[in-house]
């Protein structure tokens, strides 16, 4: 259907067309549509290439569609609330959402609700993955930005505990977050976060110190940076767009940008008439797409700061994001690897001992082949070791080396059998689920 590397996303707050459009990011064509609702602020993500999921506005549900579908049937996930921020991992195993203070925490192949985290004290309003998934920023109208361990948090899951400690907290700015944004680097990238006090804020994910500061003279309603992050975009509630180098000379800890001065460092862009609520730049970073108030999302040529493009639509944009063109845009062939599993709504609590106060030391898998059947396969290894010992101890006869050799070999050929059992189990795992081996 498109032959663009990239494709643009948007969603506007009317909803009197579509929820999700996608767009061929060169030729400015509509390629799919995707309607029910409308999509909240922060509220667009796209899962592993396969669905996009969408936060409606007005109503605690996820939207969720299979991008090689042409049907428009999507699938409902009920949420505890309505849903004021949403992100997922980028290797698509878990999807985030805040709802209100909250942050909820799925896994997507099985459903389970893994963790809750409370930490904000009022509504969040954005949140965001690190390119490698180890770590989670929110920011949220109590004016502050908290950096979690997603890693920490995910081992920790099951435990009725919503005062999980985050890594950082951020506080310095004084009015609520607006939006935020993590460069490359996993654990050692740069977080810049952008507040209705007029400021961006560069922080050091590594170790939570604020590298500088950017004071507008307009508060700032949404950011981004380019890949080499010598470039700041800053869209403002005026409609302009600021293009700030971070690397000018000298480099000093709090810069002041006016717009009616003439800055070598601050490009502005003037076209919107209204506030700019999203930014994305291209892969490329020649081109930057922002959506606004006035209705429109306009595509801008980064060195010149001229618009090169406008798109229309009939209500404010709530979301516009590039993204490198998923296999189910382009063919109807290419379908999810794993369906999706229906979001449960309470705490997931581990079999092990979860309830028992962890005294059961069986474990227990569970292999999901499908959306409806499940098949559990129970790992006895240490009960049936402790069977084993209490049997040999009862036969064991100290005087007799013989019915020693004879309980030893017979625990040899239990260990055998287990091991054999968990070849077994590893095949199957790789022929009937991978379906690795299976011809095509």
């Amino acid at each position: 259907m498109t032959t663009s590397s990239e494709v643009l996303l948007t969603s506007e707050a009317s909803g009197q067309m579509w929820n999700v459009c996608v767009w061929d990011f060169q030729s400015s064509t509509s390629l799919l549509t995707y309607k029910g609702g409308t999509c909240a602020p922060h509220g667009l993500a796209v899962l592993n290439n396969d669905f996009i999921i969408s936060a409606l506005s007005t109503k605690p549900v996820l939207n969720i569609w299979p991008l090689h579908k042409r049907d428009n049937q999507h699938m409902k996930m009920v949420c505890p609330g309505r849903v004021t921020a949403l992100d997922v991992t980028p290797n698509g195993e878990y999807c985030i959402a805040a709802v209100s203070e909250k942050i909820h925490i799925w896994q997507v192949c099985t459903g389970h609700l893994l963790a809750v985290l409370g930490r904000h004290y009022q509504c969040i309003t954005c949140l965001k993955c690190c390119d490698d998934g180890s770590y989670l920023v929110s920011g949220g109208d109590d004016n502050m930005v908290i950096a979690w361990s997603l890693g920490r948090l995910l081992s920790e899951a099951g435990e009725h505990n919503n005062r999980r400690a985050p890594v950082h907290v951020w506080s310095q700015h004084s009015l609520p977050i607006t939006d935020i944004h993590i460069g490359y680097g996993g654990s050692r990238a740069r977080v810049l976060s952008s507040s209705l006090d007029q400021s961006c804020r560069l922080w050091d994910l590594a170790s939570g110190e604020m590298l500088c500061c950017i004071v507008f003279d307009v508060s700032i309603t949404s950011t981004t940076m380019n890949l080499t992050e010598s470039l700041l975009f800053a869209g403002g509630s005026n409609g302009l767009i600021y293009c700030y180098n971070l690397y000018d000379r000298p480099i000093r800890a709090e810069r002041h940008i006016q717009s009616d001065t003439d800055n070598p460092n601050t490009t502005i862009y003037q076209s919107h008439s209204k506030q700019v609520t999203c930014l994305s730049l291209s892969l490329d970073g020649s081109q930057l797409v922002s959506g606004s108030h006035d209705c429109d999302v306009r595509v801008w040529d980064v060195y010149s700061g001229q618009c090169v493009k406008t798109i229309p639509h009939k209500g404010a944009i709530t979301n516009a994001r590039l993204i490198p063109t998923p296999p189910g845009v382009i063919s109807e062939v290419k379908r999810p690897i794993l369906p999706m599993q229906p979001f449960e709504r309470h705490l997931y609590c581990p079999q092990n001992g979860g309830d028992s106060g962890g005294d059961n030391t069986s474990d227990t898998l569970n292999l999901y082949i499908n959306q409806f059947e499940q098949v559990t396969q129970p790992s006895n290894a240490t009960r049936l070791y402790t069977e084993l010992l209490l049997q040999s101890r009862d036969t064991f006869d100290e005087d007799t080396s013989f019915t020693q050799g004879t309980c030893i070999a017979q625990m040899k050929d239990e260990i055998n059998q287990l091991q054999s059992a968990n070849k077994k189990l590893y095949s199957f795992a790789i022929d009937e689920i991978l379906e690795i081996n299976k011809p095509s």
